[in-house]
């Protein structure tokens, strides 16, 4: 297991006052930025102060993750950091290992994911639909044209996860940033901080503080269904039409309907459309569960720069400003490979 700063955690206000200089400020204490001083730790850069506007960690996006482990992304990019993720997720007490099911309404997709997991070192199973029910017997009504049995995908304790990355980490909750003025200088409500570098973590409201174009944020719906699902049990993805994803929970089955409806940064309350849409789709593939009661739900945001790339490294035009931001909903399985590409991108603006 890699080892863990022993610095003094500053979590929760254990510091009340800011230092009035710091080689790095990260914005924001989510998976990227949380990871981001976890791996500048790791790389001995010590002078780090990690801000955070909420008073608990993960308090949107990355506290509210399904913690899916879920190596095979849509695209090569962002494959390389979900495998590398969690080859490092493995080495922490945060990784279950399960194995994951991607099944596909076309046999063509299920083609693609494959050949991207050759190509990232991936080994996966070709199963039919008698192999995703051997797994799911629920989905007896699903329509399966293929699918992948991956047997190093897993699920991620994501609250254990941002605690291992903080720990040690001089971390000032509940400080919003305000501005961030040239030098650079990072303003807060509790006072100036003078930077060498500045990381912008900030999820959904990444850019809003540097004047650069806001993200493109979505939300989506997770609920609980009263129903039983053995411990240790493979989750299922279903991609193609009627998209879903179905994993364990300790209080029963955790589903979401894949749904993405935009929504300004912070907006994630539940709604009823969102159960709807998710009735209506076990309705059609799994009717057991469609009539299980509700004991939970909740929303999510995920946030996608333009290009549907994670925004991570160095900024062309500004010498002192680091990117980690728009990880798109992948931030779980990703983000320690995140914080590295990020924590490298540091380590180079300060070198400069």
């Amino acid at each position: 297991m890699p080892s863990l700063p022993n610095r003094r955690s500053c979590y929760k206000g254990t510091v009340t006052e800011l230092p009035a200089r710091a080689e790095v400020v990260i914005v924001g204490a989510g998976f990227a930025g949380a990871a981001t001083a976890w791996a500048l730790a790791r790389r001995g850069v010590a002078a780090v102060v990690v801000l955070e506007r909420e008073r608990e960690l993960g308090r949107f996006a990355s506290g509210r993750s399904a913690g899916l482990g879920r190596q095979l992304a849509e695209d090569d990019h962002t494959t390389a950091l979900t495998v590398r993720g969690a080859q490092l997720l493995r080495e922490l007490p945060v990784w279950t290992p399960t194995g994951g099911v991607l099944s596909f309404g076309a046999a063509a997709e299920a083609d693609e994911y494959a050949a991207r997991a050759g190509r990232h070192g991936v080994t996966v199973e070709v199963i039919d639909h008698a192999g995703v029910l051997a797994r799911w017997p629920e989905l007896a009504d699903l329509r399966v044209a293929r699918a992948l049995w991956v047997a190093s995908d897993g699920v991620i304790d994501v609250h254990a996860l941002l605690r291992s990355y903080v720990h040690g980490v001089q971390l000032f909750a509940q400080t919003p940033v305000e501005r961030i003025e040239p030098g650079p200088v990072v303003v807060t409500p509790r006072g100036r901080i003078a930077a060498r570098v500045v990381v912008d973590a900030a999820g959904a409201w990444a850019g809003l503080l540097t004047g650069d174009p806001p993200l493109d944020a979505y939300k989506r719906h997770v609920f609980v269904l009263d129903a039983e699902r053995e411990a240790g049990a493979p989750w299922l993805w279903h991609l193609g039409d009627g998209e879903l994803y179905l994993r364990g929970d300790a209080s029963g089955v955790l589903a979401s309907p894949c749904d993405a409806s935009r929504s300004e940064p912070g907006h994630q309350e539940p709604d009823l459309v969102g159960e709807e849409h998710l009735r209506k789709l076990l309705d059609d593939v799994a009717p057991e569960l469609a009539g299980a009661r509700i004991t939970r739900r909740w929303a999510c945001q995920r946030a996608f720069a333009p290009d549907r790339r994670m925004r991570v490294g160095r900024d062309p035009e500004r010498p002192w400003l680091v990117w980690a931001a728009a990880l798109g909903g992948h931030g779980a399985t990703a983000s320690p490979a995140v914080g590295e590409l990020a924590a490298d991108a540091v380590i180079a603006a300060l070198a400069t």
